[in-house]
């Protein structure tokens, strides 16, 4: 048990670490477009356009402002897909390990009551059927 109490604390603590340092990155790639975005905007609108030059702060609202209206448009994971070397303790539970014991008593039912139950509901929906299409 504690073993698994000090992985899950190095574990964590290495998760805050990368969520930091890709904080600290991102943040320091944008300020990095800005002063693109500036050098860019400086170079070339002013000349073509005669638009005024932009400072390196107004380079980098320009960079957080497309940033927003546009996102980003790159691949996205699917939410349900478990990431590669992580898996849950909980991924597979107990019932699913062993044979389920409910399984003879559903093959029970279904001879007794299933077979009959499913033809009446089947019927029903072919009633409803074709009482939609006489309307």
């Amino acid at each position: 048990m504690q073993w698994q109490c000090n992985f899950c604390i190095t574990k964590t603590r290495h998760i805050l670490v990368q969520l930091g340092l890709g904080l600290v990155l991102s943040i320091l790639l944008g300020l990095g477009f800005g002063f693109f975005v500036m050098l860019l905007w400086n170079s070339l609108l002013p000349d073509i356009w005669g638009w005024r030059e932009i400072t390196y702060w107004q380079g980098t609202g320009l960079v957080i402002l497309t940033r927003l209206l546009f996102g980003s448009q790159g691949y996205h994971k699917e939410a349900n897909q478990p990431q590669a070397g992580c898996r849950s303790t909980f991924s597979q539970p107990a019932a699913a390990s062993a044979p389920d014991k409910g399984d003879r008593y559903f093959e029970k039912w279904w001879a007794e009551e299933g077979e009959a139950a499913w033809g009446k509901y089947t019927q029903r929906l072919l009633e409803r059927e074709a009482f939609q299409q006489d309307k």
